[in-house]
């Protein structure tokens, strides 16, 4: 089980950051989840939150040992003026890069690119990195946000992709 890669800017010129992009989705899509995500779903809430700290930790090292361009945090304050961190920071002179680790929920994938395009003041890759919450929340509806958060980042002069973990074959819609 991997990350599916459902939505992602197309780069139509080669900018400052494109190829960091680029050999970040690579990356992404090769990282195996399986011993993360099979049976998330059914567990309590608890359980659920150290299964992914334990795959957001695993991710980072992965990360920096795969991208070692990049300086790469785990949990990052996204700004002097909240509390709230992003799941996993990386940067370089070139731009930033915001992984945010949730649950395949519409309004949580557009609460999480809202707060951080609002305090991120770097060009930045923004990635939504989904994984299965109930069997009842739909995945169709958390694409079609994918899709505006990638069309917000392309008028903003940023990079946005959003993924899937799931254990069955997904389409983007």
């Amino acid at each position: 089980m991997r990350p599916r890669l459902f939505e992602r800017c197309e780069i139509l010129s080669t900018n400052d950051f494109s190829g960091t992009y680029e050999t970040l989705l690579s990356v992404l899509s090769s990282f195996d989840c399986s011993s993360y995500f099979s049976d998330l779903l059914g567990k309590a809430q608890c359980e659920q939150k150290i299964i992914v700290d334990s795959f957001k930790n695993n991710l980072c090292r992965f990360l920096v040992q795969e991208l070692p361009t990049l300086h790469w945090l785990a949990e990052s304050p996204s700004s002097k003026l909240v509390k709230d961190s992003i799941d996993i920071f990386g940067s370089n002179d070139d731009c930033c890069i915001i992984i945010e680790i949730d649950k395949h929920r519409a309004d949580q994938v557009a609460k999480k690119y809202v707060s951080r395009a609002a305090v991120t003041d770097r060009r930045n890759i923004y990635i939504a990195l989904c994984y299965p919450g109930t069997n009842n929340m739909n995945l169709n509806e958390c694409a079609k946000y994918f899709n505006y958060c990638k069309n917000l980042s392309l008028r903003l002069n940023n990079l946005y992709a959003g993924y899937v973990i799931s254990k069955t074959h997904v389409s983007p819609a």
